[in-house]
């Protein structure tokens, strides 16, 4: 299997999880092509190949006298998408499988990342460090940077799994942020500066620091949980 996706792969992966996690309506009008091009630092090309991507997918459509919109997204079918998340005690339960998963994806991610897997979380990192504020854009650039640890593992396996529990992700990461932020004063920036912790932890390839700050992250959401 090969594991290196092309741009325009990725960028259609991200806005599909916009759109899912509900930022996008249906009905809304996606970006221009140009706003969008600098945003993501590619060409015009690259995200008209990443649009029709999405409308291959059903999940956009364009539409007489320009633009390109929103449609009733089919549901995605993975065996996670219909786990329930909505008391604490479900929420606890996913994130016990997040610990398990996450811990060891970035352990060998440390081990094993290259530099075309450094350059995409610098990228997603940086994304997230604008969108503080933005709360339901950090959710899912939250989601894209844990998925891209596990592309930096290069086992396809392990990849798979954290796609397949990533729409369940967004719900979850959604519902630990807003206790989070409510419980702690300014943590929207020390969110950002753990999962910066955890890039430079790869980086270093310190896989033992990397599991550290993995564990630590994810066992003050589970904290949080318990207080709520």
């Amino acid at each position: 299997m090969n594991l290196t996706k092309k741009s325009y792969e990725i960028i259609a992966e991200e806005l599909q999880r916009i759109i899912e996690s509900g930022v996008y309506k249906p009905g809304d009008k996606i970006d221009t092509i140009e706003n969008l091009a600098k945003e993501y630092h590619v060409g015009r090309s690259t995200i008209r190949e990443a649009l029709s991507q999405l409308k291959a997918r059903g999940l956009v459509e364009s539409r007489q006298g320009g633009g390109t919109y929103v449609t009733n997204p089919i549901p995605t079918i993975s065996p996670f998408h219909d786990i329930p998340t909505s008391n604490t005690m479900e929420l606890t339960q996913l994130l016990q499988v997040r610990k398990i998963l996450e811990v060891g994806c970035i352990e060998l991610a440390a081990e094993l990342r290259t530099t075309s897997h450094i350059e995409e979380l610098e990228r997603i990192l940086h994304q997230m460090k604008d969108a503080i504020g933005n709360e339901e854009i950090s959710q899912v650039y939250d989601v894209n940077f844990h998925l891209a640890i596990a592309k930096a593992t290069q086992n396809p396996l392990l990849q798979s799994m954290m796609e397949g529990i990533s729409t369940v992700m967004i719900r979850t990461i959604r519902d630990t942020r807003k206790l989070w932020l409510y419980s702690k004063k300014e943590s929207a920036d020390r969110l950002f500066e753990e999962h910066h912790r955890m890039l430079q932890a790869i980086i270093q390839r310190d896989s033992n620091s990397a599991v550290t700050v993995m564990r630590e992250h994810l066992s003050k959401v589970e904290s949080v949980l318990k207080d709520s």
